[in-house]
């Protein structure tokens, strides 16, 4: 993956994850991706000044995960949310609909009530 972010500025092979450094080829390491260099101290200071960015790229990449985790679940939590007050919503919308359907009965009830403390009803009794 090539960086192209001020980390890098000025550093070569940044498309490259370096992973050692030595001051000659070593037989176990025939076969794989290599870098040259001019003298052992270039690859030492290229090798560090990498690794130092490297390190900084991925705590970069993983504040940035934390933060999409973080986001996701604050997603996850305002969709819970929403549905949980759309199931309360539909609840008391069917509790309206029953009082308009006794809206009869309850007015007949009232008026029975009302009447009886009218007429002075002793509750007690």
């Amino acid at each position: 993956r090539k960086e192209t972010n001020s980390l890098y500025e000025g550093l070569h092979h940044t498309d490259k994850v370096l992973e050692e450094f030595y001051p000659f080829m070593l037989k176990q390491h025939e076969g794989r991706s290599i870098l040259k260099y001019d003298s052992f101290a270039e690859a030492v200071d290229d090798f560090f000044a990498h690794l130092g960015g490297q390190k900084q790229a991925l705590r970069i990449e993983a504040a940035e995960l934390v933060a999409q985790q973080r986001l996701n679940k604050i997603r996850k939590d305002q969709q819970q949310r929403a549905e949980a007050l759309s199931r309360e919503q539909e609840k008391l919308k069917q509790h309206a609909q029953l009082v308009e359907i006794h809206a009869v009965d309850v007015e007949k009830a009232l008026n029975v009530i009302n009447s009886a403390l009218d007429t002075g009803m002793d509750w007690e009794a």
